[in-house]
């Protein structure tokens, strides 16, 4: 970055001020001496620009322990939502203090009530992980940009993503009850604003066949409510989903809906070079504990790409593509590694 364009960004921060505006009103002004302009192009660029200095003094020298696909992983961020990850409770320690020195000396700190730990170790946490002396909470589950992470799949996040679409479809109870709405809108309604709750980060479910029976519950149970039908009434879901089809013609079931996004997404995945291919299709040293093994994702995408063999339209009809042989998504996926057989630490 040239010495000049650097000179033009601070002289546009060093006379930057806010307000507060309320009830039409705008308040005194004052000097704004941290963070960057709200609603600026440059923000988020000089925000990553800034961040990732701290990550780089804070990981410098650090060699991490947690390689998937032979990549070594030592942290993933999203803005500034961090998730820092270590195969020991030494190692979490360290990194979790030199993050925090890093973060202090540029001037930031971690909210230690919003960080927890996390471990895949049956025994726990032993070692006291503290930031500014308070003790990070270890957890069974977080909420991590918006959807909960465990260890036992995604029945908590479907479970939670079901409860808060009852609470949207609750909330527009006076719109479906208002005779002046057709039933084609109030439908439409439905997809727009209530089941696009539910569909949050759907591509990351592992569904099993519980959680794919509580999805067609949950959609069932929405259509009912718009038709107005109790189910004191006696009414067979096959006769709802037929009324449903009068208005709606031929429609896509909402688990249809979430098995095509994660397949799109899986597709997505698998063609790029990203780290998320690395983590979805690569392998860690070790092996795994005794009993029945969990629901992959990789697994499950080749099985629901079994489900409906044929053929799929071109990408673009506008390029004049015709129809093309259906491909397995996973059949474009390099071979797995083998397994090491060893253990992990944690």
């Amino acid at each position: 970055m040239g010495q000049k364009l650097i000179e033009t960004i601070r002289q546009l921060y060093a006379r930057a001020g806010s307000a507060v505006l309320m009830q039409g009103g705008v308040g005194d002004w004052f000097r704004t001496t941290v963070g960057v302009r709200q609603g600026c192009p440059l923000s988020p660029t000089l925000f990553n620009i800034f961040l990732e200095r701290i990550m780089t003094d804070a990981l410098e020298d650090h060699m991490g322990t947690v390689s998937i696909g032979g990549q070594t992983i030592t942290n993933l961020r999203f803005a500034d939502d961090i998730d820092v990850m270590a195969g020991s409770e030494e190692e979490l320690m360290r990194v979790v203090h030199n993050l925090d020195t890093a973060s202090t000396n540029y001037g930031m700190e971690i909210s230690a009530e919003k960080s927890k730990i996390m471990t895949n170790n049956t025994e726990g946490i032993h070692t006291p992980i503290a930031v500014r002396g308070q003790l990070l909470e270890t957890v069974q589950h977080f909420k991590y940009l918006g959807s909960i992470i465990n260890e036992e799949g995604s029945k908590m996040e479907i479970l939670s993503r079901a409860a808060q679409t009852t609470t949207a479809l609750a909330k527009l109870k006076t719109v479906w009850q208002d005779k002046n709405i057709s039933l084609k809108i109030k439908l439409k309604l439905l997809r727009a604003i209530v089941l696009s709750v539910f569909l949050y980060a759907c591509e990351t479910w592992t569904l099993t066949a519980e959680l794919q029976r509580r999805i067609q519950a949950l959609e069932m149970r929405c259509f009912r409510r718009i038709l107005g039908i109790s189910y004191r009434d006696h009414i067979t879901n096959e006769e709802v989903r037929r009324r449903i089809r009068q208005h709606l013609g031929q429609y896509e079931d909402l688990l249809t809906t979430v098995k095509r996004r994660k397949l799109q997404w899986y597709g997505h995945t698998i063609r790029s070079d990203g780290l998320a291919k690395t983590i979805l299709q690569g392998t860690v040293r070790g092996g795994r504990r005794r009993g029945r093994l969990k629901e992959e994702m990789d697994r499950q995408h080749q099985g629901m790409d079994r489900e409906k063999p044929g053929r799929c339209p071109g990408s673009c009809p506008r390029q004049g593509r015709v129809e093309r042989p259906c491909v397995p998504l996973y059949s474009a996926a390099p071979p797995r590694p083998r397994r090491v057989k060893g253990t992990v630490s944690e």
